[in-house]
């Protein structure tokens, strides 16, 4: 098999259900994030001969993705900023949504000259704690998780991406005697309420972990009030929580920061809905 027999494979296979741009696209992140091949190769040797191996992994990656599942599942892998993550069932597929409220804190942050402790809560990937520590050497960052292997694969994308960030085992649901001053917490929680999963894409449901994903219709709030309460014994004067948000809860998130005294700021995603909330200590 050549690679033109691979584009035109991944296009007689795909064409029911994707445009040819995005089989295009898909073709060539299989190129370059699993067979480490530079997709600009298709344009200027399309009869480049592909190895055994090449060809079955070319094959493979169709037939998944002709499963719907995620292409980021596919390749292993997932770009976000500057970061080229390792992703599998184990973690969320980072959005773009989350993008903005990592660029966010740095705009607020970009002209500090001292330390600052961020601690990024249900950290996942890794994608916002690695990239804050990446893009702004000022920040000591702690990501925390409940899950051993969660962590492992935290700990490795920061290995891979040259930050050095410290990894901390915790539940949330019992980080009531767990102390550690800090700077500013940011959290991208689960925040989708059951009751939406027939809006959601099955390539989500079926492929990514829900516990990541959704929370209780009874009590969908409960991620957040836990971090306000560890914010309220451990987060410094004047310090800051960033929140990703579900808009349709916005209401009630704000009756539930209330009583804590906070300064609410709210920013739109690109889709133009209400999807972050900067917190700042009164």
């Amino acid at each position: 098999m050549t690679l033109c027999d691979g584009h035109k494979l991944f296009r007689e296979g795909l064409n029911q259900l994707f445009q040819n741009s995005e089989i295009d696209f898909y073709f060539k992140a299989v190129l370059k994030d699993k067979l480490y091949i530079d997709p600009i190769q298709l344009g200027i040797e399309p009869d480049h001969k592909l190895t055994i191996k090449e060809e079955i992994a070319i094959k493979e990656s169709l037939l998944k993705l002709i499963s719907k599942k995620p292409l980021q599942y596919v390749t292993g892998k997932a770009h976000f900023r500057e970061l080229i993550l390792k992703v599998d069932r184990r973690v969320l597929i980072p959005r773009p949504e989350t993008e903005e409220i990592v660029g966010w804190i740095l705009d607020d942050f970009k002209n500090i000259n001292n330390k600052l402790r961020i601690i990024d809560m249900g950290t996942g990937s890794g994608c916002i704690g690695i990239s804050l520590a990446k893009e702004q050497s000022f920040f000591s960052v702690f990501a925390l998780d409940k899950d051993k292997e969660i962590l492992d694969l935290t700990a490795e994308n920061a290995k891979i991406n040259g930050v050095r960030i410290k990894c901390i085992r915790k539940d949330i649901y019992k980080i009531k005697s767990f102390q550690l001053k800090i700077d500013v917490i940011v959290s991208n929680p689960p925040y989708v309420m059951i009751s939406e999963q027939n809006q959601m894409k099955l390539n989500v449901l079926d492929y990514e972990p829900h516990q990541a994903i959704f929370v209780s219709n009874s009590d969908p709030l409960v991620f957040y009030r836990l971090i306000l309460e560890f914010a309220a014994r451990n987060l410094n004067p004047n310090g800051y929580i960033y929140f990703e948000i579900n808009p349709l809860l916005l209401d009630d998130l704000k009756s539930l920061i209330t009583p804590f005294s906070y300064t609410v700021l709210e920013r739109l995603d690109i889709f133009g809905k209400v999807r972050m909330l900067r917190l700042q200590k009164n």
